[in-house]
């Protein structure tokens, strides 16, 4: 575990201790939960209480360090059933550390999920909830090309891509590390190759302008009404910075521009009101317009969206081959 984690981590208990709320249970994840912060990793904390007034998801500031704060009710704790019926929607219990632990339950829970997430019928059960994922939404792709709904097609392609991408990076590496991704996928040389040659993420060497774009939209939707208190927080603009700053210092050009249209991305499902992103996209002013295009929201022609929904295979098949090997089979 790396210094800087250990004074998040106190830190972040710190911060628990000092909530005007009933603490039943809490968590750190991110980085820090790894162990693997450095000066650019902010402090992801989930708290549990019994009081339901109080659930929240938002942005704060705490002696100089960001906070990502979720509060649950007590009753969204996470329970064996839910875990062995929907184990994907729970990996996160593989990488957080407990900060609050106020009957023993939480640490029971952690050390049971990552048992059964490495065993056969989790890794069965993940892996088929991943698929009903990627499947839906290579469905919607094919469905979004046949109404020429290009961009959103692309959208949905990408997300199918990214779904198997992060299942890969689970159940070959088990990390849930959205900085490992890219990295992890590039080690695949043809398949990155393919990925690049396909994807709308363009690397012309202007990559100061990227926090920027996103500060931008994010401004621009603020004076538009919305208040999505998380994505839209003017804390978010000096998160992203921070985390564009580390990916800028080693150079990952591609995981840049990755995650940033992943983030804008979220801006438009949380602001969009059910719109077509066609129907959204127009609607901006077009210095935005040039803006998004600049970060991969371009419509992709139909081959290079098939051709990415047959990589979210390849990743899933990638999958199952090295499962093999271990005599665990994912279908």
């Amino acid at each position: 575990m790396t210094s800087r984690s250990q004074q998040l981590i106190r830190l972040a208990q710190e911060f628990v201790s000092e909530v005007p709320f009933n603490v039943v249970y809490a968590s750190v994840g991110g980085s820090t939960g790894r162990g693997e912060a450095d000066q650019y990793s902010d402090l992801d904390i989930v708290i549990y209480t019994d009081d339901i007034s109080l659930t929240d998801a938002k942005n704060v500031m705490y002696k100089d360090e960001i906070i990502q704060l979720e509060i649950e009710h007590c009753r969204e704790f996470p329970k064996q059933k839910n875990i062995i019926d929907n184990p994907w929607d729970y990996r996160f219990l593989q990488e957080i550390c407990i900060i609050y632990d106020s009957d023993g339950e939480f640490k029971k829970i952690k050390n049971w999920a990552i048992q059964y997430f490495s065993s056969a019928k989790g890794t069965k059960r993940i892996s088929e909830q991943v698929l009903g994922i990627v499947e839906e939404r290579k469905n919607w792709a094919l469905h979004c090309m046949n109404q020429g709904n290009m961009y959103s097609a692309t959208h949905a392609a990408l997300g199918a891509w990214t779904e198997a991408a992060f299942l890969y990076l689970f159940l070959t590496q088990g990390s849930l590390s959205t900085n490992a991704l890219i990295p992890s996928i590039q080690k695949l040389e043809r398949h990155f190759a393919a990925f690049k040659t396909a994807c709308p993420f363009t690397l012309n060497g202007q990559w100061s302008e990227i926090p920027a774009i996103l500060k931008r939209f994010r401004s621009y939707l603020r004076k538009q009404g919305f208040s999505f208190e998380f994505g839209l927080s003017p804390i978010q603009d000096l998160l992203y910075e921070k985390k564009a700053a580390r990916l800028l210092e080693s150079k990952e050009y591609m995981s840049l521009l990755w995650q940033c249209y992943g983030e804008a991305f979220c801006l438009y499902a949380e602001t969009s009101e059910n719109d077509w992103f066609e129907d959204y996209f127009y609607e901006l002013p077009e210095s935005l317009q040039q803006d998004l295009r600049k970060i991969g929201f371009v419509p992709l022609p139909s081959h290079k969206i098939q051709t990415i929904c047959t990589l979210s295979d390849e990743l899933i098949n990638l999958v199952y081959h090295e499962k093999n090997k271990k005599n665990i089979s994912l279908y």
